[in-house]
This record gives structure tokens, sequence and C-alpha cells, in this order.
């Protein structure tokens, strides 16, 4: 896994503006093999507004590193449906009839406004990040940045997915390195990359802010995004193609289900 101007990103863990923060340039130790690609990614995000001062601040920052074990990873192929994960375990089943108990008015509410079933939505948030207890650990700037730099097929699209991220921190004075979340550069309860933050992500709970660490804000984008996708609650295709839109996996898909389906025995 954007309203943009005024959307609050509120995900970050600390209030350090990074905008006026600045180390020594020599604080980032960058591999030479990368230097090229870094430097041809700034000339990129100058010329989408940003100024050299910026960047400086934010590549130079001690914070900055490169992961290029990620670049081989993928999500794709998972057993959502295996013991390990533990998705249709008595206790995992549970847990998502709590949550449907618990946050009821804020899934009923999307509910009626999008058209999701409720029980898809907590299905989507159980699998994404087991109810946000593993929303991830990588500052998702230096996921983004490793994948645009370190050449491999999703370069062009992080290239893109940086921009994001950073158009979005300077826009609410954050701090690009305190938004943290999986090594593909999602982040929240609900897992959005940046560019579907901007495009997808609401305030759920009316208070103004978008919160992706809130779950009234994660039910209310996840609604929003399969709604945006597709979803119809009359057509099964639909409704199919909007889950697989989220994660392009027929056995997340399927897992997504078979949970929902189980939360409603």
């Amino acid at each position: 896994m954007r309203a943009s101007g005024r959307i609050v990103l509120t995900i970050a863990l600390c209030s350090v503006l990074v905008f006026s923060f600045c180390v020594p340039a020599e604080a980032a130790g960058i591999d030479p093999l990368y230097q090229e690609s870094l430097d041809r990614l700034q000339e990129d995000l100058k010329n989408q507004g940003f100024t050299s001062d910026e960047l400086t601040k934010i590549f130079s920052d001690s914070r900055f590193e490169l992961y290029p074990e990620i670049v081989k990873r993928t999500g794709k192929g998972m057993n959502y449906l295996g013991r390990r994960f533990g998705l249709l375990t008595k206790r995992s089943i549970k847990r998502g009839k709590n949550m449907l108990a618990a946050y009821g008015d804020a899934l009923r509410s999307a509910e009626k406004t999008y058209g999701v079933q409720k029980e898809i939505i907590v299905a989507i948030l159980r699998v994404e990040t087991n109810f946000g207890a593993a929303t991830g650990v990588y500052p998702v700037l230096n996921s983004l940045v490793t994948m645009a730099v370190v050449e491999n097929r999703r370069s062009e699209w992080a290239r893109k997915e940086v921009a994001e991220l950073l158009t979005i921190c300077k826009e609410q004075d954050r701090d690009p390195f305190s938004v943290r979340g999986s090594w593909a550069g999602a982040f929240g309860i609900s897992q959005f990359i940046p560019s579907s933050y901007v495009k997808f992500a609401v305030d759920g709970n009316g208070d103004g802010r978008i919160d992706l660490l809130t779950m009234g804000d994660a039910v209310a984008s996840v609604a929003n995004y399969l709604k945006s996708h597709g979803w119809e609650k009359d057509d099964q295709r639909l409704k199919w193609q909007a889950v697989y839109a989220y994660n392009h996996c027929d056995s997340y898909v399927k897992a997504v289900y078979a949970y929902a389906k189980a939360m409603m025995k």
C-alpha cells in the first residue's frame, strides 16, 4: 500500500524536523558502488522541486543507509494459510472477532460509506500486520532509496515513491527517517506505500488527521482503497479483483476470504 496538502502524516516516532537538522556530509557511509546512482536520484529530486540544501541534510544524515540485500526479496508465494502464519487458528479467529466488536462503529461506518464488507477489512488488517503488531521496523526512506539506486526491477517505481514520501514529509514538517515500515516501503496498520497514502488514505475517525497507525483511519483507508479499485458488494468477481489489487497474489486473496469467512461462523 493520497488528499495531499493538508494530509498529516502522524506515523512519525519523533518530531525532529529533517529539514532543520544538519550533520556532516561524511556521516553517511555509502558504498561508492551506488554513489553515482544516488547522485542521479538526487538530481531527479531537484527537478521535482527539492533544494540542494534539503537533499544534503537528508542524505548526509547519519541514519541514512542502504540495504542492498532487500532487492532480491519478494512477498510473493507466502503461504498465508500455512501453520506457521497461524491465520486460521482458534486464537487468530477469536482476535478477529474481537476486532469486529471493539471497532464496530468504525467498521460499520466504513461498510456504509464504501460498501466494503467489514470482515474483509478486518481480514486484510490481520494478514497485513496482525492488527498493527507487525507494521515493520525499517526506515521507509532507506528501503525505498535502496530499491531506487541498487538496480533492480523495482527501481523506477521506487524512485517515484521516494519523491512521494519526501513530498509528504516536507509538506507536514515530518522527519522522513521516523516513518518506519516494511522492507518493501509500506507503512501503517494497513501497509500503504507513499503513493497509496496520498491517493487512498482517509481520516476515518474525524480528528482532522490521517494516521495509519490508528485503527479508525486504517479501517476507512482500506475500505476506500478497495472501493477505488472496483469493489462492488454484489459482484464477486469485482470484489476479488479489488482485494487482488491490494496485493497481487492469489494466495493472499484466498487467505483474506478464508479469514473473513471464518470470522462469520
